[in-house]
């Protein structure tokens, strides 16, 4: 009856793209497995390095109990959150660190992770056998792990049996991915946020890319150094979405389809006859990319070819080539490289800066370091006491980093525009505010002219009655007078005749 219920339910990932609220339990199929998620795991370990960034990219570091199997240094982007997770053990944990941390949750990037060679499940295990057996007849834990109380989730390119893998690695294969753990951890809407910067990361690198019209550039990615058959990316892993979505070309993107090989030992005369504008080396504590050029340059066949005699390399850690978090800003930081080693264009100082240090801090040659950890050589450095510099044939591109104005990211631009909405709202509050005062200026202008021109109608009033009055007083004043001479006259006139 449950494998009939999983059987029907609608897949994790159809689910996270409709935003639809999830009702735990939930069921979900991983690479052949079914299992119920009965909750959002709260004490989840991470086996690898690409899982773990995943995990810290959807911004799940305080649901992890325990990291394990670092390849190299953390992506820097995330270098805050992994510093809150601790590390359980530097390669695969054993069976008593892992209990140690009593994870409900197990995601790993390659089916060694549970095989019981690597991890000796069966002392967890005790009453069960590893019931998983693969092509090679090795026995792994997923059914047991569950029965525990610990879930469990591969990655798909390396499912244990070949006939659960996908027949190619893509961008469709990872999404998948991410929207199954958003909603195991009940967290849709980092998983959104996280693709669309994938998907924003591609549309810059094809814009890189595709501006000139000019045919794509030719790529060897270089993984393990071998004097006769090296290892290289192959058809159907992330290698190839990675150097498909620089907008360049992947010189063996037809190797290993029969068995869906993501990597694949092929002869140097295949090299030779296919001859890559850029080689890209692969970094790695077991397969230094430093090395890698000092045999490219040592060896008499790989030495005459076009990337080596124009020192064409690209550097990258081997944990940007794996399927995850920075597949996308490693693409686009690719695509500027490629155009600066082939076409001679500068890279951008928001994606590049100029650096003489290595990984670990060391000194090291001038190079251009990309923010997804891609290195593009100003100058060969020195390995194991010889400069490559001098050693190597051919001369360096001259690399240049332009300045560029500051793009800012989704987020940011939302803030920017919800803050000046704000900035208007409040600006048109005061405007309206300021209109009311002004309406109230104007009326009491208004109000204090009518009373000034009462005023001033009443002074004229005022004036003419004075000047009314004032004539009154004057005719008054003259009447008087003459009134007065008169009788003075009639006076001296009696008296005149009295005299007379």
């Amino acid at each position: 009856m449950l494998i009939h219920r999983v059987a029907i339910a609608l897949t994790l990932s159809a689910v996270a793209r409709r935003g639809s609220a999830l009702d735990y339990p939930i069921g979900i199929t991983n690479c052949g497995v079914q299992q119920w998620i009965p909750s959002p795991p709260k004490r989840a370990v991470t086996m690898n390095q690409g899982t773990t960034e995943i995990m810290l990219a959807l911004g799940l570091e305080d649901r992890m109990v325990g990291t394990a199997y670092m390849d190299d240094y953390i992506w820097p982007e995330l270098e805050e959150a992994y510093k809150k997770v601790p590390v359980i053990a530097e390669k695969y944990p054993t069976i008593e660190q892992l209990e140690a941390v009593n994870p409900d949750f197990v995601y790993a990037s390659y089916g060694s992770a549970f095989r019981d060679g690597r991890v000796n499940y069966t002392d967890m295990v005790a009453e069960d056998e590893c019931s998983l057996v693969d092509d090679q007849n090795r026995s792994h834990c997923r059914e047991e792990l569950h029965n525990h109380g610990i879930q469990t989730y591969l990655q798909k390119p390396y499912c244990e049996l070949l006939e659960h893998r996908p027949e190619a690695t893509t961008l469709e294969t990872l999404y998948s991915e991410i929207w199954d753990i958003a909603s195991i951890f009940d967290v849709y809407d980092s998983g959104r946020k996280l693709v669309d910067t994938i998907d924003g990361h591609f549309r810059d690198a094809a814009k890189v890319a595709n501006g000139d019209g000019l045919p794509p550039i030719s790529v060897l990615w270089l993984d393990g150094w071998d004097a006769e058959e090296p290892f290289v990316g192959a058809c159907c892993g992330s290698v190839q979405t990675i150097v498909e979505k620089s907008g360049a070309k992947h010189i063996f993107d037809d190797l290993g389809i029969d068995d869906k090989k993501s990597w694949e030992n092929v002869g140097w005369e295949k090299i030779v006859e296919r001859d890559p504008d850029v080689i890209v080396l692969v970094d790695a504590s077991w397969d230094l990319a430093h090395q890698k050029i000092y045999e490219l340059c040592a060896h008499n066949i790989t030495r005459e070819l076009r990337a080596v005699q124009n020192r064409a390399f690209i550097q990258v850690p081997f944990s940007a080539s794996t399927l995850g978090a920075r597949i996308g800003a490693l693409s686009y930081n690719l695509a500027e490289g490629f155009a600066a080693l082939v076409k001679g264009e500068a890279l951008p100082s928001l994606q590049f800066t100029d650096t003489s240090l290595a990984d670990d801090g060391s000194d090291s040659s001038p190079q251009a370091l990309s923010k997804a950890g891609a290195r593009v050589f100003e100058k060969l450095p020195v390995w194991n006491g010889t400069d490559l510099n001098e050693f190597c044939p051919g001369s360096n591109v001259d690399i240049q980093i332009r300045d560029d104005i500051p793009l800012k990211s989704i987020e940011e631009a939302l803030q920017e525009i919800n803050d000046l909405g704000a900035q208007v709202e409040e600006a048109q509050s005061k405007a309206t505010n300021q209109a009311q005062k002004n309406e109230e200026l104007q009326a009491a202008q208004a109000e204090a002219q009518r009373e000034a021109q009462e005023k001033s109608k009443m002074i004229n009033d005022l004036e003419e009655e004075v000047d009314r009055l004032s004539e009154m007083v004057v005719m008054e004043n003259t009447g008087a007078r003459n009134s007065k001479v008169t009788s003075l006259a009639t006076m001296a006139g009696l008296g005149l005749a009295m005299l007379f």
